[in-house]
């Protein structure tokens, strides 16, 4: 008998073999997560900051368009004047010697400041257009009342010097005397009139001889005159008499009052304002006589700093109101998108990113349409006209994408809503900050409270 050996076991086919459960992989970013959608979107924000900043460079490139159209426009019809007032001038020689043999000649001059100065400004203003830009610019009449006591001049010790009274002057000072259009002048009732004077120093850009026989004899001097210039943006005062006293009229309904002294006086309204100053001697901080050798002559910054006066305020300009709108740009985007990402959990339908994309860059459009449109038409309708075709794009698109009229309807109008919350924040100025922190936080809380149940597993 003979051994068979045993056939060897048989193996089951790989099909018959028992399967291991799949079980899925955790990932912190599932493909299909709230989390997920919610980090691209945020991408897609950031990445719509590019688009922003263009914007913001375009606003920036205008802004210089408007600086250089003013610029010359002013250039030829006046900048920003400064009255300097006006004062006594009298050049003296002094001798000294220097050493044996050695004898030099120095010229100096005095400036003697009124005791009372007195100024009336009637302010003519009016808007001038340069391609697309608007230019302030105004016309004034200036009465100007100075008067002279002339005994500390007499009075002030000469040592060695020759006092040349034949060459006694009054000299006034004007920031641009090339917009002077016309003026008259009386010294103690008598008709003079002025003559350029080409110094560097002080009060030197017009003068009048006072060539009076009887000059070093008399105690006082008064001087009356009216000058008709024109300028721009501001027109500012010196108080060079120890009492000093100024009065603005003006058509112009928004003044600011600029410089060390604010009025004492002051009314606004509608219709124009009025302002009255009165600075007194103490409050100026330099003395009556100067002596240019003494160097009791104070500095021009020191004198430019007690400097008063009023600048004409302008409405605010698109551009800066386009630059503060994009400010909450950012912002503006990101609360959209989280009004998307609420439709979502609301309907069930998600959009593609792409979809996400071009509603951000719609949205970005809408600074573009406001900064052109409120070049010609003004703010205020170009960000009506801007966002209520923004705000129809963004609905009719919602309406075809989620294949819902309700959808973009309420769509639209949250859009509505939002650009009405940036234009009252643009209109609040000081409020703003305030306003906008205290929306952030309530966006912040409604989103909070509807994402509560986001996670929370359901019991079985």
């Amino acid at each position: 008998m003979t051994d068979v050996a045993a056939p060897p076991p048989s193996v089951p086919p790989p099909s018959d073999l028992p399967r291991q459960p799949i079980r899925p992989r955790r990932t912190l970013f599932p493909p299909d997560s709230l989390l997920t959608r919610a980090t691209i979107i945020g991408i897609i924000t950031l990445v719509l900051l590019l688009p922003l900043q263009m914007i913001n460079g375009l606003v920036d490139d205008r802004q210089r368009y408007e600086a250089d159209a003013i610029d010359s426009v002013t250039a030829s019809w006046g900048r920003q004047q400064t009255f300097e007032g006006v004062a006594i001038v009298l050049p003296y020689r002094q001798k000294w010697t220097a050493g044996p043999g050695d004898i030099r000649e120095l010229d100096g001059s005095l400036m003697l400041l009124p005791e009372k100065l007195n100024l009336a400004a009637q302010l003519s203003p009016e808007v001038r257009r340069r391609g697309l830009f608007d230019v302030t610019l105004y016309a004034t009449t200036l009465d100007v009342v100075a008067e002279f006591a002339l005994k500390p001049l007499k009075e002030h010790r000469t040592d060695g010097r020759t006092m040349n009274w034949a060459a006694i002057a009054l000299g006034l000072g004007l920031s641009d005397v090339r917009t002077i259009r016309g003026g008259t002048v009386e010294i103690d009732g008598r008709p003079l009139d002025w003559l350029p004077r080409s110094g560097n120093g002080p009060f030197s850009q017009l003068e009048i001889p006072l060539d009076f026989a009887n000059l070093p004899q008399r105690e006082t001097i008064t001087v009356r005159f009216r000058l008709s210039l024109t300028g721009s943006d501001s027109l500012s005062f010196l108080p060079t008499g120890a009492h000093t006293e100024a009065t603005v009229t003006s058509p112009w309904p928004s003044p600011s009052f600029i410089g060390r002294y604010l009025p004492s006086e002051q009314r606004v309204s509608v219709e124009g304002f009025r302002a009255h100053w009165s600075v007194p001697f103490l409050a100026r901080g330099y003395g009556q006589l100067w002596d240019s050798e003494r160097k009791s002559e104070p500095s021009p910054a020191m004198v430019q700093k007690t400097a008063f006066g009023v600048r004409l305020l302008s409405p605010v300009g698109p551009y800066r109101e386009t630059d503060r709108a994009l400010k909450y740009g950012i912002l503006f985007i990101s609360l959209t998108f989280a009004v998307c990402l609420m439709l979502e959990l609301a309907t069930g339908v998600r959009p593609h990113y792409a979809q996400y994309g071009l509603i951000g860059l719609a949205l970005g459009i809408f600074y573009l349409l406001l900064l052109s449109l409120s070049e010609r038409i003004g703010f205020g309708l170009a960000y009506l006209l801007s966002a209520a075709a923004v705000a129809a794009q963004a609905a009719a698109y919602n309406w075809a994408v989620h294949r819902s009229r309700l959808i973009g309807l309420a769509f639209a109008g949250l859009l509505a809503a939002l650009y009405g919350t940036l234009y009252g924040l643009l209109q609040l100025e000081d409020a703003a900050l305030l306003s906008g922190s205290i929306l952030l936080f309530v966006v912040l809380s409604i989103a909070m409270w509807l994402t509560r149940n986001l996670g929370r597993r359901v019991p079985a």
